[in-house]
């Protein structure tokens, strides 16, 4: 019984770790969606731009985050099913 209590607690860590993850993916798309400029958005646009476009509208630490977030979500999901699943069974 204790191994179960061991197994749930690391589900419920890597759990809680994934709602960060969540959160963290939503701020980092909402800071995308507000600061987002790419080439292909300002070739539909007929404007004209005089100065370069800083690199903060870029927006790449965010998109590291979201690639890095979704590959750890892809990694910890399949672990807290086959563990559980485990528990489940030896019950």
């Amino acid at each position: 019984m204790k191994n179960n209590n061991s197994i749930f607690g690391w589900a419920f860590a890597l759990s809680l770790l994934m709602v960060l993850l969540l959160l963290g993916d939503l701020l980092a798309l909402h800071d995308i969606g507000q600061d987002y400029v790419s080439p292909k958005v300002l070739e539909d646009i007929p404007t004209q731009i005089s100065d370069e476009i800083p690199d903060w509208a870029s927006t790449k630490m965010e998109w590291i985050f979201v690639r890095v977030s979704f590959l750890l979500k892809l990694i910890i999901t399949p672990v807290i099913i086959i563990a559980l699943a485990k528990t489940v069974k030896q019950s």
